[in-house]
């Protein structure tokens, strides 16, 4: 089959999807509003082929990057392959970046070198325009303050208090949640559909598309991890996938489908960059490799003492 675009130092990659819905909704909308396609990138960078085994391979200082195989059929011949990337958050922090405050929507490449961030994924789907489909609010700045009642995930990063968790993945049915307690405690908070229960289970996505994805989630170790996957899959099957225990995760929101959905690192280690292509009724090929421009990402910057 073939491999995606993958790269090292040198760059390269590939992949993306369309927005999907959790095992309790049924119907929704899909995720964002598909935009016409960017021009192609003009990169020559050389394409590393870097197998799906699992083993972690350094970014730079506490970013680590995995590929696994997932064990289900993706919609079109192409390795099924998931890429991870786990972030120490004892030498990295969080932070919301937003075209509502901090410049036009850009390629998630841009924005890195634009901003100095060390890596970033879709915040989550939005609308034309750049508002969020879901909360997100970053201290006194709110791309979008209503909680969308049909998105049961959250993200939450920031603590008020230094001696709560750095971050939390919590779920609207899970036990003792409170959104209002929730934003009272933590600056930022986004808001999506969830690839995994309360207690880090697969959850039984109803939806019948197959699209590439990003995703956003923690490990049991306090890692985030950012997640995406260019193969076009079943959202269920990619829960079960993240849900695999060797993967060590305890939640994971969905963040963004099909060709915007993006992964992208840049380190005085390495590069990576993942984006989507296929999406079920709307881009049916594997055709995409250009990062498309992107207006809410979630970011990583080196901790100020690190």
């Amino acid at each position: 089959m073939r491999r995606p675009v993958l790269a090292l130092i040198a760059v390269a990659a590939a992949a993306c999807s369309s927005p999907s819905r959790d095992g309790t909704i049924v119907g929704e909308p899909g995720g964002s509003e598909p935009a016409a396609a960017p021009p192609r990138a003009a990169s020559t960078a050389p394409v590393i082929d870097v197998p799906c085994d699992g083993a972690p391979r350094s970014l730079g200082p506490g970013l680590s990057h995995e590929r696994w195989t997932v064990d289900a059929v993706p919609a079109i011949a192409i390795e099924p392959c998931l890429d991870l990337v786990r972030a120490d958050l004892r030498q990295l922090t969080l932070r919301v970046v937003t075209a509502s405050r901090d410049g036009d929507a850009r390629p998630a490449p841009r924005w890195l070198e634009d901003l100095a961030l060390v890596a970033a994924v879709n915040a989550g789907m939005f609308h034309d325009g750049g508002t969020s489909v879901g909360l997100l609010v970053d201290d006194d700045h709110e791309n979008q303050a209503r909680d969308n009642r049909k998105l049961g995930g959250y993200l939450a990063f920031g603590p008020r208090d230094p001696a709560a968790a750095p971050v939390v993945v919590a779920g609207r049915d899970c036990p003792g949640f409170d959104l209002a307690a929730l934003r009272a405690a933590y600056r930022s908070v986004t808001q999506s559909y969830r690839l995994l229960g309360c207690d880090g289970g697969a959850l039984p996505w109803a939806d019948p598309k197959h699209y590439s994805a990003a995703a956003i989630g923690l490990d049991r170790d306090g890692k985030i991890v950012m997640i995406h996957v260019r193969a076009p899959f079943l959202m269920r099957d990619l829960s079960r996938a993240l849900a695999r225990p060797e993967l060590r995760l305890a939640g994971a929101l969905f963040v963004e489908g099909g060709p915007e959905a993006t992964l992208a690192v840049t380190t005085g280690a390495g590069r990576l960059l993942l984006v989507g292509s296929y999406e079920t009724g709307f881009l049916e090929n594997d055709d995409n490799t250009a990062p498309w421009p992107l207006p809410n990402l979630i970011a990583l910057v080196v901790r100020s003492g690190a």
